[in-house]
């Protein structure tokens, strides 16, 4: 129900505002290689001591380390997710383990269709024991109340509103709307296949160029706005 969904740009930047990004290679707590956004460094990995990487490739190893959780939820959760609510159980399981998708009171709210207990669920895993207390940790549970916020925060329901025909994004679709965008000097940022704010700017731009009327377009793309950009491009 859910396979077509994968973390946004957004979804990353969240996760990396919680989990922090350290640009050159670092021993964890656990004396473990690690490097950008908790990465840990695999045998046969390239990432000399000393030497730094970007944060957008730090972001790039994030979104291939966040595939196992993308695959969890994919199996695990029935229910069909916004970009929203699969951004914020990517961030849950990254941070407390892939099996918070099948065996947790989040993952039953989901899949029982109460979406609105998720926030309050959430809540629930911002503990830790210490010295043999279980006590509650401010940042997990700071953490756990944005991802709440995030899972909750609505997701216009109509994108386009330039022509009848309005499909779902693809990462094909999304990926030429932003190459021809950027041939035409309108968009700057990477050619991934992710929605993102630089993309929602572009795409605003160019209809508000060509006279398009557009209500949100982070659901979808129409037959007519882009005819109208491989036509200007």
């Amino acid at each position: 129900m859910n396979e077509t969904l994968k973390t946004s740009k957004d979804g990353l930047e969240m996760i990396a505002k919680w989990e922090g990004c350290v640009l050159k290679p670092y021993k964890d707590i656990a004396g473990l290689r690690t490097i950008g956004i908790g990465h840990l460094i695999k045998p046969g990995e390239n990432f000399p001591d000393g030497v730094e990487i970007t944060r957008e490739r730090a972001l790039d190893i994030l979104a291939d380390d966040v595939k196992i959780c993308e695959d969890a939820i994919k199996k695990h959760i029935k229910a069909r997710l916004n970009q929203n609510q699969f951004d914020a159980l990517v961030s849950f399981g990254f941070n407390c383990g892939t099996g918070v998708y099948s065996n947790s009171g989040v993952a039953t709210a989901i899949n029982t269709g109460q979406f609105d207990q998720v926030p309050n669920r959430l809540q629930e895993w911002c503990k830790a024991t210490i010295n043999g207390v279980r006590t509650t940790i401010k940042g997990l549970l700071n953490r756990r109340i944005h991802e709440g916020e995030v899972f909750s925060r609505p997701i216009a329901q109509t994108s386009f509103i330039i022509d009848n025909l309005v499909v779902g994004w693809t990462t094909d679709t999304l990926s030429e709307t932003q190459k021809l965008l950027r041939d035409l000097s309108l968009y700057t940022g990477k050619i991934d296949g992710i929605f993102g704010p630089m993309t929602h700017a572009a795409i605003m731009s160019f209809a508000s160029l060509h006279g398009l009327q557009i209500d949100d377009p982070a659901k979808g793309i129409s037959s007519l706005f882009i005819k109208t950009l491989r036509n200007a491009s």
